[in-house]
């Protein structure tokens, strides 16, 4: 990634969006700092968000579940820094791919799962590599042996779990105790078994409930709704049953998301492989999320979250900058002002 300017030192806009609030802030080496320092340039904008986050992401897919090759990955990435994405959770990959990605301070944080661990028949078949019950933990481990951050487990692929919650639970135990952590996708009425197996993040979510939630809320596990995903419109020979379970889906989106919010569950801003994080924020105030909170699911909730600083001082410096307030029309987000990943300015 080419850095467009330098400079010594940068005044961060004085509306930051972290909480809502004000305050003085700089960048110093690229790090942040409330200490003017005794020569600066201001940035841009009049509002700032720490760096944006896309927390559920697969950069080797495309759209139709497409793969890309590794080049490709990495200019995609390149490509979405460009676009205020400064940290990126991918959740699943072929053949692990992008755990071959290396650490780049010009390009965005990238946090990644290697590939989708589900038994046979129970996912996309061109996109994984059967993992059975007896395998789930040894393939779980290899994941993290090889690099991965996070391990993406496929709860479920219809009404059924695809593994027993006792396992999963092991599973978990198991990842945590090698100091990974666990997303697991669920888009039926699993999910209160997979959440109490001890997880750390559910993928989709479709048809969370509010005891559910409760727990969620009360362990700091996280719900990545993808509500992209859900509102692409359908083909027209789609069969009237997947209608319906779409409809079911979207209503449980609209009331349980506001409800989610209320409870403190962290809410993350995730793309999976449709749009993108300003229609992902639109798409969560339009389902009853508080626009600050909407804005903080793609930037620092979701970095707390991933173990990243936002507006700390001392913290390396990730910042979106933008003109007009995205509180009060999140399309904002796609029009940013300036950007600085990890201290250096791209915008």
């Amino acid at each position: 990634m080419t850095v467009s300017q330098s400079a010594e030192a940068w005044q961060v806009p004085t509306r930051l969006l972290q909480d809502g609030g004000e305050g003085d802030l700089w960048i110093v080496g690229g790090s942040f700092t409330t200490h003017p320092p005794p020569a600066f340039e201001r940035l841009p904008g009049a509002f700032a968000l720490p760096g944006l986050v896309d927390a559920h992401a697969h950069l080797s897919l495309s759209a139709d579940h497409g793969t890309l090759d590794l080049p490709a990955i990495d200019e995609r990435l390149e490509a979405w820094g460009r676009q205020g994405v400064l940290a990126v959770r991918d959740v699943g990959a072929p053949q692990s791919v992008t755990l071959k990605l290396r650490d780049d301070p010009t390009r965005p944080t990238l946090f990644a799962a290697g590939r989708w661990l589900a038994p046979k028949d129970r996912f996309f078949p061109s996109l994984h590599d059967p993992v059975e019950a007896v395998d789930l933990q040894a393939a779980a481990l290899a994941e993290v042996a090889r690099g991965a951050s996070w391990v993406k487990v496929i709860g479920d692929w219809s009404p059924e779990p695809n593994y027993d919650p006792a396992l999963l639970r092991a599973v978990v135990d198991a990842v945590h105790a090698a100091g990974a952590r666990v997303a697991v996708h669920s888009q039926w009425e699993t999910v209160g078994p997979i959440v109490r197996a001890g997880v750390d993040s559910v993928e989709h979510g479709s048809l969370l409930d509010e005891e559910t939630l409760r727990l969620m809320a009360s362990r700091g596990v996280a719900w990545t709704p993808t509500l992209n995903a859900f509102n692409e419109p359908l083909p027209d020979d789609i069969p009237e049953r997947v209608r319906e379970q779409r409809a079911r889906w979207l209503d449980n989106y609209r009331a349980m998301l506001p409800r989610a919010s209320s409870l403190g569950v962290p809410l993350l801003a995730g793309t999976d492989t449709a749009g993108t994080i300003p229609q992902e924020v639109a798409h969560l105030i339009k389902f009853g999320v508080p626009p600050v909170a909407a804005l903080a699911a793609a930037s620092s909730r979701a970095r707390e979250f991933l173990g990243l600083g936002s507006f700390d001082a001392g913290g390396p410096a990730d910042v979106v900058t933008f003109a007009a307030d995205p509180r009060n029309d999140p399309a904002v987000l796609a029009q940013p002002a300036a950007i600085v990943l990890r201290g250096r300015r791209i915008r």
